[in-house]
């Protein structure tokens, strides 16, 4: 699992480069000849400018309708400014002082791709919002389609075609959030209440993991394989947050469900946010679905 191979990326600051959330271990990359502009990757996914697996966050970077592309904000022509890698614009801030041969790659940005990613066993499409040629590396940073972010070596994606790109086509995610009067204990014990969990537990058969209250060392891997569908996932504490994550393959159609429950400062109430689908048919009717459990499980979590 990505949480065995975290590394604070507060520790790459003092070396004049900035990262978001932080650095994890991948798959090894796929053979891919490089463009001239690109330099030579080496065989390791974990790179000194990156390297992290951040499908949580979903705050700084929610879902990604594919059909709304050209609409997600980037930087061209020119490496980023520190601001613009805080404020979801880019991922990588390079200090020119510290790597003065730091430069875009040639090509426009964004682009869709698809990476592999050993957490998810699947290969997800991801939108490339930087792509930097430092040195003799080519890193890219990347916008997870169904929210969260990452960072890879070049040769660790496989650009999309225009043509696939239409035949993607919309990807509409339900994406809700809300604060909830509540820690995110009792929020998780509103929702083992839900029919939704009370699925999950059966399907998964974690019916207990399902019931139990909510612990710090909480922690369940979730897997089932049959005709036509499999389903990897986990429930843990991530970085002190509660967090759900199950990826679906449906004959080769991918869904996915996160529910991420942050404790506020007070340490009294939270903050839930969840995100579901994408629904190609019956997106409104889905909301309202979602919104509905979502408001049932803010109610049963803030009775005293």
């Amino acid at each position: 699992m990505f949480r065995e191979k975290f590394i604070a990326s507060l520790l790459l600051i003092p070396f004049g480069f900035i990262t978001a959330c932080a650095q994890q271990e991948s798959a090894s990359p796929q053979d891919k000849a490089p463009t001239e502009e690109v330099a030579k990757t080496k065989n390791a996914s974990v790179h000194g400018y990156g390297g992290w697996y951040c499908p949580d966050n979903l705050g700084g970077f929610p879902p990604v309708n594919v059909a709304d592309l050209a609409s997600v904000p980037v930087v061209n022509g020119r490496m980023p400014t520190k601001e613009e890698t805080q404020n979801g614009t880019a991922l990588m801030y390079f200090d020119p002082k510290d790597y003065p041969t730091a430069k875009p790659v040639n090509m426009v940005l964004p682009k869709l791709a698809r990476y592999y990613s050993p957490q998810t066993k699947q290969n997800e499409l991801v939108v490339i919002i930087q792509a930097v040629v430092v040195d003799a590396d080519t890193v890219v940073g990347f916008r997870y389609v169904d929210g969260g972010n990452g960072s890879s070596w070049f040769n660790e994606i496989d650009f999309l075609t225009d043509k696939e790109v239409i035949e993607v086509g919309s990807t509409p995610f339900v994406f809700l959030e809300a604060e909830i009067n509540a820690s995110k204990e009792k929020i998780w014990d509103a929702i083992t209440k839900t029919d939704y969990a009370n699925s999950l537990g059966k399907r998964f058969q974690k019916t207990e993991f399902f019931e139990a209250p909510w612990t710090q060392d909480s922690e369940v891997d979730l897997h089932y394989e049959t005709v036509g569908e499999t389903a990897n996932g986990y429930v843990m504490t991530l970085f002190g947050n509660l967090y759900l994550q199950i990826n679906y393959d449906f004959n080769g159609r991918q869904a996915v469900e996160k529910i991420l429950v942050m404790d506020n400062e007070d340490g009294k109430s939270a903050k839930i946010q969840i995100v579901f689908g994408p629904f190609e048919k019956g997106y409104e009717k889905q909301k309202t679905t979602w919104e509905k459990w979502l408001k049932e499980v803010k109610m049963m979590s803030e009775v005293k």
